[in-house]
């Protein structure tokens, strides 16, 4: 029987995407649900420490801005994040965590920290850095050379 490398590369990253799943909540074979990408929002405005852009948080969460806005309404209508001015260009909105938003995100790293430790605890950290390594070298399929 031929050894298909590629097809056994795609297993283990499509195995190791169902163990993370597994292990966070709203999410199951299929995928996460609209409230775990949401919140996903919530600890990159954490690690931010302090208000952002709508722009720049589209960036770092890799959709439209378009795509961002409906998650925005709806995290601030769960009272998690603030919009508001910003004084240096007043065409531009900042986005900060309430203090509820606060609470939520490092909920969410800690249950981020979990599920990653259940999928990567066997790795040592040598492993760690040389898979990191070898997975930035996929090509990013937003940015064109």
């Amino acid at each position: 029987m031929h050894d298909d490398l590629d097809f056994r590369l795609f297993d283990a990253l499509r195995h190791a995407g169902r163990s993370m799943r597994a292990h966070r909540q709203h999410c199951d074979d299929k995928g996460c649900g609209p409230a775990a990408k949401r919140e996903i929002i919530l600890a990159i405005l954490s690690d931010n420490e302090g208000a952002m852009r709508n722009n720049q948080l589209a960036s770092a969460f890799r959709v439209s801005p378009s795509t961002l806005s409906e998650m925005l309404n709806r995290l601030e209508d769960d009272g998690m994040l603030t919009r508001s001015q910003d004084p240096a260009d007043r065409r531009a909105t900042l986005l900060a965590l309430t203090d509820r938003g606060k609470q939520r995100a490092d909920e969410i790293k800690e249950e981020t920290h979990r599920s990653f430790k259940a999928t990567f605890g066997n790795l040592s950290e040598d492993e760690k850095r040389q898979l990191i390594a070898l997975l930035h070298k996929i090509p990013d399929p937003d940015k064109t050379d």
